[in-house]
C-alpha cells in the first residue's frame, strides 16, 4: 500500500478508536442525582480530551513506527505532508461523528458531549 494512503488510514483508524473509547468512558461514567450533578460536564471534558489526544498520537504512531522505514527525503516529505493532512481530515471526522452521535443519542450519556 502506498505510504500516503497509509497516513490516511492511520489517521482515520486513531480517530474512530478515539471516539470509541470516548463513548465507552461516557458511558462508564454514572448518572450523578440531585440538582446540579457534574456528570454530564466529565463526559464532555473526556470527550475533549481524547479529541486533543487524536492528533498527537496519530502523529506519534506515524512518526514512530512508519517513518524511520521509508527511504529518500522524497517519500519521507511526502509521508510527512499526508500524515498532517490525514491527522486534520482525522480530526474534523472525530468531531463530526461526536457530533452526530451526541444528537442521535440525546438522551443518553453520549448526549453530553456537546
Amino acid at each position: 500500500m502506498d505510504k500516503t494512503v497509509t497516513a490516511y488510514v492511520l489517521a482515520i483508524a486513531v480517530a474512530l478508536a478515539l471516539l470509541l473509547i470516548a463513548a465507552i468512558i461516557a458511558s462508564i461514567i454514572k448518572y450523578e442525582p440531585g440538582a446540579n450533578p457534574k456528570d454530564p460536564r466529565k463526559r464532555k471534558i473526556w470527550f475533549w480530551v481524547l479529541g486533543i489526544l487524536n492528533p498527537i498520537v496519530s502523529f506519534c504512531i506515524g512518526f514512530f513506527t512508519i517513518y524511520p522505514g521509508l527511504r529518500g527525503a522524497r517519500a519521507k516529505s511526502g509521508f510527512l505532508t499526508s500524515l498532517g493532512i490525514g491527522i486534520a481530515i482525522a480530526f474534523v471526522l472525530y468531531i463530526i461523528l461526536g457530533f452526530v452521535l451526541s444528537k442521535i443519542f440525546k438522551n443518553k450519556k453520549i448526549g453530553h458531549w456537546f
